[in-house]
């Protein structure tokens, strides 16, 4: 058996694959105080359903995928340790200047209309904390002023008197020359060794990134460093409690760059994020399989609503340089957009729109005031419980009974009265309002990128996606949506079809064509010497995981932009090498398309310069996809499915009005059903609301069409 889990910020959701290709899912209500409790209680969900204990269970897995949000909370919580700074002397204020416009990364739209209000972060290395060291590389990586190793010596001892127990060493044009920076690591091994300063790291910047750019390079080793306590110790403590419940294999980590490795292979920027990522790649493999050539993947989960796009043949859907928190940092993500907009999602009344939604949430503790454990603000649960498209005694498969007099008493207190409405049009209210929010994040996620949001299919997936996705569809203009199998656990099943993955790249600044002389690059040994060392770096790493040089695929991707143009689009190079002109041809027209692709043919003009920014070098170890299992065959007509009705409340409608509940587990390929109607998963409801239909097909997607579209 395979598992493979994805932590959310209310539940943990769990998938096991068995050899059959039998699948088994569970969910379970995060323990942010310690992880693991949740992943453990949804693995005892799927032990006790094939009759195993826990051990047994752990004992015949072989393998198991973990996508952790330890990183994430870490940086919420800024609980990480006292940490310093050694830079280049002259250019101690980068991190605490940062960019010109650093206030407004990481904050919602709303909060960066208000300028008179902008506050930049709370840095994660104080001021006081950060060193200066008189030495020099220039921008050719020639050393112009050695290091001095006494006055490396005096900084790091005033650093830790200071309190400081972990360093990031983050040196001009580093990049390019770490010869120094490596000095600076042998001097703090020498004077503090692992007897005194522990588990905490010494960080040097060219290790984490090689492109240029001090600033974010900077951010890029502070947040690894920042992070390393908790993935080092909580997940080598997840590792041996699993050990000593009977696993024997290797415990993998999902990377938001798309990929997995071991915990030794996984650096701790790499899991922020990791959970979404999942989603998105999972949504990658099935649009490949089932011809879906534009997709925007949308995961309502408890806390958030992640928006990720995903299209044939671009690397459109990679961020490289991402903000993870409130910084922007040099490491290759996928890109996943995500606003406050969960089932726990809190309601308010806002002076200005009436309501607001989000982005504060209940989470798993104490949740909804309909869980009731305590909470008392209204949310988008509670909202969808007064409506009637929950059933209080089959939420969360019946083991968490929902109150409706709770969630009616926090939306009447909260909302009804303030506003002067009944509860029931404070509850559609606040559907509508989230509704809109995710519908409009989608709009930009898609256009954003260049594109037409009337080419896409929706996927929809987490434990609310299904429940909103007509609504946020209809906001969108969206003609259809796809409810992916194991819709609510979709995350966990992405992570099934995760490949190993390095990615290795650095700046390199190469004129591929100069109009003011009409020249050509020739340099093609540059470029090659770059790309055959990235993947000598792969074929060592990979070694080291027990993986030989035929085993690796690569693909090299380079970040490239016309002259006089700030903005860098990133192309999937169609050759490996440069070897001849005509290579050089093809990767100019590679850019030529995905550029006119991008912002139409119009917008190009093929007779301005180009150049390479960058050169990036992705290499993986490929392995089948997980096997699409077909639906059974449909035993009778689709009534045979119904569970009964209940009245539920309807945007079009001024009275409820009685609408079919249906068994999504009975329903089998073909069977088609009409709006308004409601079907039951065991940890999801797909609310088909009046003016769609719905179908179910052989692999067990059911996908919803608006009347009147195309």
């Amino acid at each position: 058996m395979e598992i493979n889990v994805d932590i959310g910020g209310t539940f943990t959701d769990c998938l096991a694959t068995a050899e059959d290709g039998h699948i088994r899912t569970a969910k379970a209500l995060t323990t942010h105080h310690d992880l693991s409790i949740g992943f453990l209680r949804a693995v005892e969900d799927i032990a006790a359903e094939t009759g195993l204990d826990v051990d047994g269970l752990l004992d015949g897995t072989t393998t198991i995928r973990y996508a952790t949000t330890l990183g994430t909370n870490a940086l919420i919580e800024r609980a990480g340790p006292r940490l310093g700074l050694l830079t280049t002397r002259g250019h101690e204020d980068t991190v605490p200047i940062g960019r010109c416009r650093q206030w407004a990364d990481g904050l919602p739209a709303t909060a960066t209309r208000d300028l008179s209000r902008a506050q930049r972060p709370e840095p994660l290395i104080e001021p006081e904390c950060i060193a200066a060291l008189t030495e020099r590389v220039d921008s050719n990586g020639n050393v112009v002023m050695p290091l001095d190793p006494e006055e490396v010596r005096e900084r790091v001892m005033d650093l830790v008197d200071q309190g400081v127990r972990g360093f990031v060493v983050c040196l001009l044009n580093a990049h390019l020359n770490p010869e120094h920076e490596k000095v600076v690591r042998a001097i703090v091994e020498e004077e503090y060794p692992n007897t005194y300063l522990g588990r905490f790291p010494t960080i040097l910047s060219h290790e984490v990134s090689q492109r240029a750019g001090e600033y974010g390079r900077s951010m890029t080793a502070t947040i690894n460093a920042y992070l390393h306590r908790f993935t080092a110790d909580r997940l080598s403590s997840l590792r041996d409690k699993l050990r000593g419940r009977g696993y024997r294999g290797e415990l993998l980590l999902v990377h938001n760059s798309g990929g997995m490795g071991s915990l030794a292979a996984t650096t701790p920027i790499q899991t922020v994020h990791a959970g979404p990522v999942s989603g998105l790649y999972g949504s990658r493999h099935l649009a490949q399989s089932h011809g879906f050539d534009k997709v925007v993947t949308t995961d309502m989960g408890g806390t958030s609503f992640d928006v990720g796009i995903v299209v044939s043949g671009s690397v459109r859907f990679y961020d490289f340089n991402p903000v993870i928190d409130r910084w922007h940092v040099q490491v290759p993500m996928m890109d996943i957009a995500a606003i406050g907009a969960g089932g726990g999602s809190i309601a308010r009344v806002d002076p200005i729109t009436g309501i607001a939604v989000g982005p504060e949430s209940a989470g798993s503790n104490p949740g909804p005031a309909c869980y009731g454990q305590g909470g008392t603000e209204p949310t988008v649960t509670d909202a969808n419980l007064v409506l009637g498209y929950l059933d209080p005694g089959n939420y969360h498969g019946g083991k968490l009974p929902l109150d409706r007099r709770r969630a009616e008493r926090a939306i009447e207190r909260r909302i009804a009265k303030p506003l002067g409405v009944p509860v029931v049009e404070a509850a559609r209210r606040i559907r509508k309002v989230v509704d809109e929010a995710m519908g409009a994040e989608i709009f930009k996620g898609i256009t954003v990128k260049g594109y037409d949001p009337r080419e896409f299919a929706v996927f929809s997936f987490g434990g609310g996606g299904p429940m909103h996705a007509c609504g946020y569809a209809r906001a969108l203009d969206a003609s259809k949506v796809v409810v992916p199998p194991h819709s609510s656990v979709f995350s966990a099943s992405g992570a099934a079809g995760l490949e190993r993955l390095h990615i290795y790249e650095r700046s390199a600044w190469m004129v591929l064509f100069n109009p003011l002389v009409k020249q050509l690059f020739s340099d093609f040994d540059s470029f090659n010497s770059i790309v055959d060392e990235f993947h000598d770096r792969a074929v060592s790493d990979f070694a080291g995981q027990g993986y030989g040089a035929g085993d690796i695929e690569t693909v090299v991707e380079l970040d490239m932009r016309s002259t006089g143009q700030l903005y860098v689009i990133t192309i999937a190079s169609p050759v490996r090498r440069l070897e001849t002109q005509d290579d050089l041809a093809a990767v100019i027209k590679a850019y030529f398309e995905e550029y006119g692709d991008r912002f139409g043919d119009l917008a190009l003009t093929k007779e301005i310069g180009i150049s390479i920014d960058a050169i990036r070098l992705r290499a993986w170890i490929p392995r089948a996809a997980p096997r699409q299992v077909e639906r059974e065959p449909a035993g009778g007509p689709v009534s045979a499915a119904r569970k009964g009705s209940r009245e539920c409340w309807w945007a079009t409608t001024e009275q409820p009005r009685e609408t079919e509940i249906y068994d999504y587990a009975a329903l089998g390929p073909g069977h088609r059903l009409t709006g308004p109607a409601i079907i039951e998963a065991a940890n999801t409801n797909i609310v088909l609301e009046p003016g769609w239909s719905g179908e179910m097909d052989a692999y067990g997607f059911f996908t919803m069409r608006q009347e009147g579209k195309a």
